[in-house]
């Protein structure tokens, strides 16, 4: 038995009007009912049922807009210059010169459903006014990545000329927009004003290595001790790597300088170096941490048993909210953190904190134990916190300074005779833990939100003294 026909004649569809049915066709490997149509062009035409009714087809073809029609038009910040003579794609694309001076390859479908208003100018300006890419804008440099864009690197020399592109054309397809921001700001503070006229092939290990020495004894205003702390210089260092990394990618330099002798930071050994508490120093300062309340008593203490029992980070302690507290699979969804930013329209030193969502093996569940999870429902009880409130203050939109929890625990530590402690530490006593209790590293890469197993390796697990041809010895001793 056949489906009734849905009667489509008389009806309108945009500047189509229906004047009758017109048989059967194959649309795909099902046929479709086809239906003759006039348009208020005057031309007729066919068209499927199912493209009218969807809203797919409204004309004859006539509101198609040629790039020759839409040249002098207007989208947004978008000005039609033409059409694309490069588009190798199935799509009618127009070249656009955006308000900024930019120029884009657009499709005209985007330009006229409003999705695409703009070079992507708009989308790069942050709360505080124009981010590094904006500031860097010069039409030469412009160039040099369209032609980067064709294949043509003849134009790329020096670390400026790869990290105007690297910003633009590479990076965006791997990270996220916050990322490309930090990235942009690490490169203008701290590399691009030693390194940036440095062609990229004479980058090398030497300059890499004074450079550094550089950054550990710059005077930097607002940190501590007036300078860069090492783990800062550290992922500086990093951020130039991968920078090179993905210029050797593209053959513009045969070589990463940033590897090998280049990195005189080695990273520390946590388990090598005895830099965590062992159980007398968990339990003396413990007792002193669980007594730390804000001015109105409430336990802010809590925030360190999270980092030493709970393995997370302080910054991911500060954005832990009451729903991400689950009691009955007895766990921690922790799902964001918070980012500390310096507000560059003053003095370099006043910060921001805003809540970020974590991404990749960082968003994770992370189960606690017993004792913990009891404190943290004594605290509920208690204090009847609202769902959305923060585990570490009674508020829904302001999170803790992490600077002030910090400060405490430094505080807290030298009152009992313990020196320098760190939130760091307190996380790095919860890794040799595992590590001690005959957990594999990819496990507590999983517990820590840690990208790579070998993170956890590089900085938990003991390091093996035995050498190469002692191996060999021990392999075949049978043999020998």
């Amino acid at each position: 038995m056949s489906r009734k026909r849905n009667d489509l004649t008389g009806k309108r569809f945009g500047k189509l009007e229906v004047i009758g049915f017109a048989g059967y066709g194959k649309s795909g490997r099902q046929q479709a009912s086809m239906w003759k149509c006039r348009c208020d062009c005057g031309n007729e035409c066919v068209v499927y049922g199912y493209l009218l009714q969807s809203g797919r087809r409204k004309s004859c073809g006539c509101i198609r807009s040629t790039a020759e029609q839409m040249r002098g038009k207007r989208f947004g910040k978008l000005t039609v210059t033409g059409e694309d003579p490069d588009n190798k794609t199935t799509l009618q694309k127009v070249i656009c010169r955006c308000d900024c001076g930019r120029e884009k390859s657009v499709a005209t479908r985007d330009l006229k459903n409003g999705k695409v208003t703009s070079c992507g100018c708009d989308k790069m300006r942050g709360r505080r006014g124009s981010d590094f890419r904006e500031r860097q804008y010069n039409a030469g440099m412009e160039e040099k990545r369209s032609a980067f864009q064709k294949g043509d690197f003849s134009g790329i020399h020096d670390l400026n000329d790869w990290v105007y592109i690297w910003l633009r054309d590479i990076l965006p397809n791997v990270v996220k927009a916050t990322t490309i921001q930090m990235y942009g700001e690490t490169m203008e503070h701290h590399i691009l004003p030693v390194l940036g006229k440095e062609y990229l092939e004479e980058i090398t290990e030497k300059k890499v290595n004074e450079w550094v020495r550089l950054l550990q004894n710059t005077e930097i205003p607002g940190t501590q001790n007036g300078k860069m702390t090492e783990g800062t210089v550290r992922n500086t260092l990093s951020v130039l790597s991968g920078c090179l990394r993905d210029a050797q990618k593209y053959g513009l330099t045969d070589r990463n300088p940033c590897q090998e002798a280049a990195w005189t930071l080695k990273s520390k050994n946590v388990g090598e170096e005895k830099i965590w508490l062992d159980e007398t120093q968990v339990a003396r300062l413990d007792s002193v941490l669980a007594g730390y309340c804000d001015e109105e008593g409430y336990p802010l203490g809590i925030g360190f048993r999270l980092v030493l029992y709970g393995g997370i980070s302080l910054s991911e302690a500060a954005a832990l909210r009451w729903m991400d507290v689950d009691f009955d699979r007895k766990c921690l969804h922790i799902r964001n953190f918070i980012s500390v930013k310096r507000d560059a329209s003053k003095d370099g030193v006043s910060r921001e904190y805003e809540i970020e969502k974590l991404t990749g093996r960082k968003h994770r569940d992370v189960p606690v134990p017993d004792f913990l999870l009891r404190q943290l429902e004594e605290i509920r009880g208690s204090y009847k916190p609202e769902e959305e409130m923060f585990v570490l203050c009674q508020s829904k939109t302001s999170p803790i300074r992490i600077d002030r929890m910090r400060a405490a625990l430094m505080r807290k530590a030298r009152s009992c005779g313990m020196g320098t402690v760190t939130p760091r530490m307190l996380r790095d006593t919860y890794a040799m833990r595992a590590v001690q209790a005959g957990a594999p590293s990819d496990m507590i890469a999983e517990l820590m939100g840690y990208a790579s197993s070998q993170q956890v390796i590089r900085r938990y697990m003991p390091l093996s003294a035995l050498g190469k041809q002692d191996l060999v010895n021990q392999m075949f001793a049978a043999s020998n």
